[in-house]
């Protein structure tokens, strides 16, 4: 006579130690996956905010090289009108553009000037900086966002520091760019980016 071939299957106890076994793996997988997601956003957003800030000071630097602009021989005070450490504002003479830009009423008026100012602000409240550019004092639009610093360096035809306006002669403009808050509280290491440039004004006298 065979003997009866029993099975009593997993205790309990086994059954709970696999059970939390099995969520170590789980919990591992979920950090892993979590992880990477991370470095992935900050690898994009380390690529936009390069992009932004280079598209930003390109523009800045086109702008910058039309102060003083004046096409005719009469002096109607172009050139630079505030030099300030993060807000600097140019004119230059837009006789024909088609616009008001003195708000007189009267369009395209002989030396009539044209202010362009690049400022850092938060135009937005949302608790970040950006670099803007206004036009005549009309309201700023942004540039380039999340900026952590936005500097003006001032030069004299010797490449001396200056305060005096009609002494400048070349701006050096320093950017320094990070991705969104909760980013740089993630990856501090890797969210900042600084750019720095040198204008040189070819309208004033150089």
């Amino acid at each position: 006579m065979k003997g009866v071939e029993t099975s009593n299957g997993f205790t309990l106890m086994e059954l709970m130690i696999a059970m939390v076994l099995f969520s170590f793996v789980i919990a591992g997988i979920i950090s892993s996956k979590t992880g990477q997601q991370g470095q992935h956003l900050t690898q994009l957003q380390a690529v936009e905010m390069q992009q932004s800030v280079r598209a930003a000071m390109s523009l800045m630097k086109q702008g910058l090289r039309m102060a003083g602009f004046n096409p005719s021989s009469m002096d109607y005070g172009e050139g630079i009108i505030v030099a300030d450490e993060d807000n600097l504002t140019i004119s230059i003479v837009e006789s024909d553009d088609g616009d008001d830009n003195n708000d007189d009423g009267q369009i395209d008026e002989e030396g009539e000037l044209e202010t362009i100012t690049y400022a850092l602000k938060d135009p937005d409240n949302d608790g970040d900086k950006d670099i803007t550019i206004s036009y005549n004092g009309a309201g700023a639009q942004v540039l380039a966002e999340n900026i952590l610093n936005l500097g003006f360096t001032y030069f004299d035809k010797d490449m001396n520091l200056t305060d005096t306006l009609t002494d400048i002669k070349s701006i050096q403009i320093t950017i320094t760019v990070a991705t969104d808050v909760d980013e740089l509280a993630r990856a501090a290491n890797n969210s900042t980016r600084t750019l720095t440039t040198i204008v040189y004004l070819r309208n004033m006298g150089l």
